[in-house]
């Protein structure tokens, strides 16, 4: 009879602790839902307001690069950065509420002259609080790479910003 009593014990322990792990698993999906919510309305602005057209042109890392800066609305500023070397076209995309970045994307087209596209590798970064909090990559790229760390996007960033702010009027 004890032994019954202590193997239900262990059951509803275990049960017990699978719950908590389901509930605890269930709440943390929602809380990231909840953060990416606002970052997804700037992003979805972005996207659907933005014509690109390119407001300078650098050559600082060897290549010419086409930027185009924009404000979507009051709080937010967006720049990206587009250029081709070695048959692939690369963008870069950030966005920024209020002074903070919040979302990035990294894009790379492999184009031959002359020819369509023949793959592409694409990350989105979702950053709160300079903390990327979420990302999604699709196709082959640098985050199939074991030593790649997402956080190296507030890294490219600074140095984008830095860069921007070189650009003369």
């Amino acid at each position: 009879m004890r032994s019954c009593f202590i193997i239900l014990q262990k059951k509803l322990f275990i049960a017990a602790l699978l719950y908590i792990s389901l509930f605890t698993h269930a709440f943390a999906q929602q809380s990231l839902a909840e953060a990416k919510a606002p970052i997804l309305t700037v992003r979805d602005l972005y996207f659907k307001t933005s014509d690109h057209a390119i407001d300078a042109l650098t050559d600082v890392n060897g290549y010419l690069e086409f930027w185009s800066v924009g404000q979507p609305d009051a709080y937010t500023q967006s720049f990206r950065i587009s250029w081709y070397h070695e048959e692939q076209l690369y963008t870069e995309v950030y966005l920024l509420k209020g002074g903070r970045l919040v979302y990035a994307l990294e894009e790379v087209k492999r184009m031959p002259p002359n020819h369509y596209t023949q793959s592409v590798w694409r990350c989105e970064y979702f950053i709160k609080d300079d903390r990327v909090i979420d990302y999604t990559s699709l196709g082959h790229g640098k985050t199939e790479d074991d030593a790649w760390e997402p956080e190296s996007i507030m890294i490219q960033f600074g140095k984008r910003k830095a860069e921007l702010e070189k650009i003369r009027k």
